[in-house]
């Protein structure tokens, strides 16, 4: 039953990326509020430190070029 065999790995492997995604969600979902303090900490260290070596501007558009790929990428 080869055929038989061939399914059920795909349907294992299938199985086995649906709980890895879950299980990342919810490990993400459940510290979401540590998450989002410790971005907000790291974009502020990063911006205070850009703004203080004159950098701030070239950063940013740096940045917005980046997101500007990334948005014309998707369509």
């Amino acid at each position: 039953m080869p055929g038989f065999a061939r399914k059920f790995g795909r349907m294992m492997i299938t199985f086995l990326a649906l709980v890895t995604f879950a299980a990342t969600m919810y490990l993400i979902l459940g510290n979401l509020p540590m998450v989002a303090r410790d971005t907000y900490d790291a974009l502020a260290a990063t911006t205070q430190r850009a703004q203080a070596q004159g950098q701030l501007k070239p950063r940013l558009a740096f940045a917005a070029l980046w997101v500007l790929i990334f948005a014309l990428s998707c369509f």
